[in-house]
C-alpha cells in the first residue's frame, strides 16, 4: 500500500498537468455557420465543414498563446511557412482568438473573428 499510493498520486498529478498544459488538446468547437474545428491528441488541428476537412495546421499552446501554421495547401490555407499567434480565451464554453500577428492577414481576420462553442 506504501509503494502503491506515490504511483497513484504520480499519475494523478501527471494527466492533470499535461490537461492544464493545453486545454485547447483533444477539443471540438463549432461555430454558427456548421464549421467544426477539431484540435486533435496530438499537435494538429483540423477545420471541417459539412464533413469535409476544409485545411488543417499544426499548433502549440504556450499560456494563453496558440501557435498556428498551416500544413496542408488549400484554397482555405495559408502559405505553409507562416506561423500565426493568437491569444485564445476560453470562457463559458466560448473560445475566441486575438491576433497577436500573422502574415497571412486572411487567416487572421477569420481566425479572430471567430467565437466556437464547445461540441
Amino acid at each position: 500500500m506504501k509503494t502503491l499510493l506515490p504511483v497513484i498520486a504520480t499519475t494523478i498529478l501527471s494527466f492533470i498537468s499535461a490537461q492544464t498544459g493545453n486545454p485547447l488538446k483533444n477539443t471540438e468547437w463549432k461555430a454558427p455557420n456548421g464549421l467544426v474545428i477539431y484540435f486533435t491528441k496530438s499537435d494538429t488541428v483540423k477545420l471541417m465543414m459539412d464533413d469535409q476537412l476544409i485545411t488543417a495546421a499544426l499548433y502549440k499552446v504556450r499560456d494563453s498563446f496558440v501557435i498556428w501554421r498551416d500544413f496542408v495547401k488549400s484554397d482555405a490555407s495559408c502559405d505553409t511557412s507562416i506561423r500565426g499567434t493568437y491569444v485564445y480565451n476560453i470562457k463559458d464554453s466560448l473560445l475566441s482568438f486575438r491576433v497577436v500577428s500573422d502574415r497571412c492577414e486572411e487567416r487572421g481576420n477569420v481566425i479572430q473573428t471567430l467565437v466556437l462553442t464547445r461540441k
